[in-house]
């Protein structure tokens, strides 16, 4: 914009430049008395002068048009950059929020998982104690019947042991 500006008035002055030297070198180059040369001068540069003024009004007109469109498409581009930049921020936030869902979601199904599996080793841990509890109580039920049968046994051949010495002895 201040480029198109500055062209616009490098153009201006060249006109305006142009045209004076044009109409001096006119104005000298024509045969006339010392007095019509400068009464055409003074006309010249009074006619140069309401060009120049003309001109001046038409460069700050278009200066002012390039302004306001200026200032119009900074204003478009200002708001579509602050909707690209909400728009951003919503996604970011929703893709947050979705990412939020899906840990909690998924620790939650860790620790339910987590759960379940303590539970089944425990009821696992248990019937095996239970088991093993049964057994050694068989197990020792068994050696207790064995070791009564045993004692009766011992003791029943520690009689007759006892009684074939007596006859022995008494024989």
């Amino acid at each position: 914009m201040s480029n198109n500006q500055n062209n616009s008035g490098n153009f201006m002055t060249g006109i305006i430049v142009g045209s004076i030297v044009g109409a001096v070198t006119a104005l000298l180059m024509a045969p006339k008395s010392g007095k019509e040369l400068r009464t055409d001068i003074n006309n010249q540069v009074g006619t140069l002068k309401e060009k120049s003024g003309e001109w001046k009004e038409t460069v700050m007109e278009k200066g002012s048009e390039f302004t306001t469109t200026a200032v119009e498409k900074t204003n478009q581009l200002r708001q579509v950059a602050m909707e690209k930049g909400n728009t951003v921020v919503e996604v970011v936030k929703e893709k947050a929020d979705q990412l939020k869902t899906a840990t909690n979601n998924a620790s939650d199904q860790l620790a339910k998982d987590t759960k379940d599996m303590t539970d089944g080793w425990r009821e696992t841990v248990h019937e095996s104690t239970d088991d093993i509890a049964d057994q050694a109580k068989e197990s020792i039920d068994e050696v207790q019947a064995q070791s009564e049968t045993s004692t009766e046994e011992v003791t029943e051949k520690t009689k007759e042991m006892a009684e074939q010495i007596n006859n022995s002895m008494n024989n």
